[in-house]
């Protein structure tokens, strides 16, 4: 298995995010990113952390192109819709939470999955 440097793991696992958003839940996909980006980093830099990275860059990108992407509703309802700063900052800080945790659990998951596997270099 070819190991990577931190930056091209994370940018390859965000490429496989992407590309599994429009098959699966986020749920799934956001754990899923934290693995494969702990999984494929070199075994020097290998740590939970990573994922944990990789998975609050993939929710704050998410979470704004959310914020572009207007969704599909009647304009008598869209009429009665205005900014609620509060909400907002309360709304990113959820997101960044539960990524970071979902973020955790993949990364940690790829950290034990490799020792058990190379378990003759630890």
């Amino acid at each position: 298995m070819a190991e990577y440097s931190v930056t091209n793991a994370i940018i390859i696992s965000l490429i496989i995010g992407v590309i599994l958003t429009f098959l699966y839940d986020n749920v799934f996909v956001v754990t899923f990113i934290g693995f494969i980006a702990t999984y494929i980093v070199g075994k020097k830099d290998k740590s939970y952390l990573i994922g944990i990275e990789a998975a609050l860059i993939f929710a704050v990108l998410n979470f704004f192109i959310g914020m572009i992407m207007v969704p599909n509703i009647p304009s008598y309802i869209a009429e009665q819709i205005s900014f609620d700063p509060i909400n907002f900052f309360i709304g990113f800080l959820v997101t960044c939470s539960i990524s970071g945790i979902l973020g955790f659990i993949g990364g940690f998951i790829a950290e034990k999955a490799y020792k058990r596997i190379h378990s003759e270099e630890y």
